[in-house]
């Protein structure tokens, strides 16, 4: 009998510390420049390129924040391209220049 309470202490210790190791879902110290998560951005910014006749790819292979902007990337074709979003002003630039938006 004392085995099997050792035995269920120590499953349950166990238990405690994996769940603590994965913690929760506090994304405190994530950044999210203009209090939207990347996602959203990802959204905004297809928007942005729709209004302007940007190319835009059909998905992102990263969306980062970086200070209070938001940094995208994709390659559409054989080509990689960037996008600076800033969710304030609410403006896309290409890095080369050849799309931007002010809306």
């Amino acid at each position: 009998m004392r085995t099997k309470w050792v035995l269920l202490i120590l499953v349950s210790v166990a238990a405690l510390t994996i769940l603590a190791a994965c913690g929760g879902d506090d994304d405190s110290d994530v950044p999210n420049p203009g209090g939207i998560t990347a996602e959203e951005a990802g959204v905004r910014v297809d928007a942005l390129l729709d209004e302007n006749d940007c190319d835009k790819p059909f998905t992102y292979t990263s969306i980062e924040a970086e200070g209070d902007k938001w940094m995208l990337s994709a390659s559409i074709g054989l080509s990689g391209f960037s996008w600076t979003y800033d969710p304030v002003a609410n403006t896309v630039v290409e890095a080369s220049g050849k799309c931007t938006s002010s809306k």
